[in-house]
């Protein structure tokens, strides 16, 4: 019998080594790392090497696909760490390879002097959408009927809220994808040559600005707003069911013509 894989159980497999940290990667079928999982790797690590203080951005840039399946050494430097305030750098290499490298700035909370939140308009009647394939997303994924390729609306859903910080890591793991599926999802791509995908990501940005309810679901609203010479490039928001917005993000990747 074929044990299963828990995918969230691998990806929190990170473990402190000589000189940073060490974490495990999922297989896949094309052999490279999935950008999401290293995102998702990025938000528990840089909260582990600045305890006390929780992620606010991360920018990050995909230079290389790795080995799928084999773990990534990570190294950690600190630019400054304050009361209020971290800003490192996480190195993610196999070997002498650079998979990838994210510029983190981590914050603590303070009371608020304001409290402003713009996300447009709020998601209509999120209980009547139609289930859909939740691709990397660990639990319930449905799509607004309206969806177009101007404004992709899915609601992602989990059956339990996990830790702040899970929960953090989740939500940058979801943005990663969304601006590549809101394109391909409206356009005839053709299908790419075995053992590669159509396209990928190369640098995402994601700002996490409130905590996200995961069980009531979050909805993430992506555009992409070019497509041309090879590349793509698109951004998105974050909210809750009643349209608060949780986050921002952008994302720019590269789409060729399949080999």
């Amino acid at each position: 019998m074929t044990e299963t894989i828990d995918p969230l159980k691998v990806l929190q497999s990170i473990r402190t080594v000589t000189g940073g940290y060490e974490a495990q990667t999922l297989p896949t079928a094309h052999g490279s790392i999935f950008g999401a999982y290293l995102l998702f790797q990025q938000v528990l690590i840089a909260e582990m090497a600045a305890p006390g203080k929780r992620v606010l951005s991360i920018q990050t840039v995909f230079a290389n696909g790795g080995t799928s399946g084999q773990p990534c050494q990570i190294s950690v430097e600190t630019l400054q760490s304050g009361r209020s305030f971290a800003f490192i750098t996480l190195t993610f290499r196999q070997g002498d390879l650079v998979v990838s490298r994210a510029e983190v700035m981590l914050t603590t909370d303070e009371a608020d002097y304001l409290h402003h939140r713009n996300a447009g308009l709020p998601p209509e009647a999120v209980d009547t959408w139609a289930q859909t394939p939740p691709g990397l997303w660990p639990g319930a994924a449905h799509r607004w009927p309206g969806s177009s390729i101007e404004q992709l609306d899915v609601r992602f859903s989990l059956a339990e809220q996990p830790s702040p910080s899970v929960t953090r890591a989740l939500v940058a793991l979801a943005s990663e994808p969304a601006v590549m599926a809101s394109l391909m999802g409206f356009v005839d791509v053709k299908a790419a040559s075995p053992g590669r995908v159509p396209g990928n990501v190369l640098t995402q940005t994601i700002t996490l600005l409130e905590p996200a309810d995961l069980v009531a679901g979050m909805v993430i609203r992506s555009a992409p707003r070019y497509a041309g010479q090879g590349r793509v490039h698109g951004d998105g928001t974050i909210m809750d069911v009643s349209g608060n917005l949780l986050a921002t993000f952008d994302t720019t990747g590269v789409l060729r013509e399949p080999r």
